[in-house]
């Protein structure tokens, strides 16, 4: 009975807490939209700051993600080719490409990518600025902190993961394309065909919606659990583990619902 009444206590807390820290974000997420409408939130020193966001999360790594895309998407094709082939269905291998690899799996892998590399390190330095008092500082010098520190990591976020998506997608596309009908232009009408049949606008939309959510969350989660963090030092890696998880649950779950609204 003990034992019971224990499990049951434990359950209830955890679903008072996930509550708590989803309205925790959908709170900060209203101040941070709130803040983006706001004329004189566009100075230049708000831009210059989104800028050097945008630099740091996805120019600064260009070449390694078009790299790790490039791999990814010949691994991907090579294997949809020969079980295209396998099963006579050759003439379906461009669609399965385009459907598989440059609307689902390159913009899922391209959201990772970025959590690791940059949603960590923000979630780091969050951490590490609410234990040095580093926030409460910039508050003290009126310098807004969702202004010049979370808004901008919010904004680089969605633009970063959408663009950096979006060229991996063109790569995937290219490379379809030589895979299956050469170098030539033989193939072109055809190609072309099939991407205007599987890229209508309500598939337009849904990716880019899709992707700006992927960008959404490998900021958002983050930056809120860093100011979740304690006062003490040795809680920033505990804080920076707990943030990466929710991106990781985020990130599926955005992943999931986009394939339950496509296909179910």
């Amino acid at each position: 009975m003990n034992f019971l009444t224990t499990s049951i206590e434990s359950l209830g807390a955890r679903v008072v807490g996930w509550f708590a820290v989803s309205y925790g974000m959908l709170a900060f997420l209203a101040r941070a939209g709130l803040l983006l409408l706001h004329r004189s939130t566009w100075n230049s020193a708000t831009f210059d700051v989104v800028v050097k966001q945008i630099y740091f999360t996805s120019v600064q790594i260009l070449h390694v993600f078009l790299g790790y895309a490039l791999v990814i998407s010949w691994l991907i094709i090579s294997i949809i080719l020969s079980t295209a082939r396998d099963f006579g269905l050759t003439e379906f291998a461009s669609e399965m490409t385009i459907r598989v690899l440059v609307l689902e799996l390159l913009p899922f892998l391209t959201a990772l990518f970025v959590a690791l590399r940059s949603g960590s390190a923000i979630n780091t330095e969050v951490a590490l600025m609410k234990v040095n008092n580093e926030l409460d500082a910039l508050a003290h010098c009126k310098v807004p902190p969702m202004q010049f520190e979370f808004l901008p990591r919010l904004i680089g976020g969605v633009i970063s993961v959408v663009t950096l998506a979006g060229l991996a997608g063109l790569i995937a596309l290219l490379m379809a394309y030589l895979a299956i009908y050469g170098v030539g232009t033989a193939g072109f009408e055809p190609y072309t065909r099939t991407i205007a049949k599987v890229f209508d606008f309500h598939i337009v939309v849904g990716m880019f919606a899709k992707c700006a959510l992927f960008g959404l969350a490998v900021t958002l989660i983050p930056v809120t659990a860093g100011l979740e963090t304690p006062k003490k030092l040795f809680m920033v890696p505990v804080s920076v583990l707990r943030g990466m998880m929710r991106v990781f649950f985020a990130i599926v779950a955005i992943e999931v619902v986009s394939l339950a609204l496509k296909y179910v």
